[in-house]
């Protein structure tokens, strides 16, 4: 298992919270038991016991959030970088023409495109797209072309023949839940389960590339929240998540 420097972990959990860090490969599965407790007992310096915390009433909530990351290095204290908002750049390529006849667009570059990937366009948009609508790469036939399609693996989009200029970019993020399974409320035991198959990672994305010095980065969370029960407010516990996910050795091995 990946250890993960401090100054990397503090960025998601403060300076004293609880996390789970893993690194993983592109659509490993994977789970993480959880036993919630207090009162530990200690012999001879030794956790020997510990009663655990009921969670019948509790909400059990687990979320991560894709991010990016740079200044990635292994260091002496562990894997070590700096994670910002996703993407760091949205723009992808400025587009400049549509074409009927087979339903290209032309662009100044398709470096940052690859099959199956979301764009939304910007600008005074042409062609028949309409603005921050959601569409998706079916092919790149060149260096600067590129068709789509309004629905993710659905036929090509039949566009108009234009001219101009907008600028087709890479979508924000939103939070991916994580499976919660397996609650015993008495024994204050749960599951979370990983599968970043679910993760809105696609074959072809530029950070499972074998070579990709930054992987794709995953913070989030997992929140207990305890209700209210007589004199004693509603509160919630936090345990903080971080996952690197980057190629499996065949996907973007090129």
């Amino acid at each position: 298992m990946a250890k993960f420097s401090q100054n990397t972990l503090n960025q998601v959990a403060g300076f004293d919270g609880q996390i789970i860090a893993q690194e993983l490969v592109y659509e490993q599965k994977d789970f993480w038991n959880f036993s919630w407790a207090s009162d530990l007992t200690y012999t001879g310096g030794w956790v020997t016991g510990s009663t655990p915390v009921n969670l019948t009433g509790a909400t059990i909530d687990a979320q991560i959030i894709r991010r990016a990351i740079t200044n990635f290095r292994d260091s002496r204290t562990g894997l070590d970088f700096e994670i910002n908002d996703y993407p760091l750049v949205p723009a992808v390529a400025v587009v400049t023409a549509s074409e009927a006849t087979d339903d290209t667009f032309t662009c100044d570059t398709v470096g940052l495109l690859y099959v199956g990937k979301p764009i939304q366009f910007t600008g005074t948009v042409f062609g028949g797209v309409a603005i921050n609508t959601t569409y998706y790469v079916t092919s790149i036939p060149t260096a600067t072309t590129f068709t789509i399609s309004s629905t993710s693996g659905g036929p090509t989009f039949a566009l108009t023949t234009a001219t101009g200029s907008m600028i087709a970019n890479t979508i924000k993020p939103s939070p991916i839940s994580l499976p919660i399974s397996n609650i015993v409320a008495a024994a204050g035991t749960f599951t979370m389960t990983i599968d970043d198959d679910t993760w809105d990672l696609i074959a072809g994305d530029p950070d499972l590339d074998i070579n990709a010095t930054d992987p794709a980065c995953f913070p989030g969370r997992v929140k207990i929240s305890f209700p209210a029960v007589g004199s004693q407010p509603a509160y919630d516990e936090i345990v903080f998540l971080l996952f690197l996910v980057a190629s499996d050795g065949v996907v973007n091995n090129g």
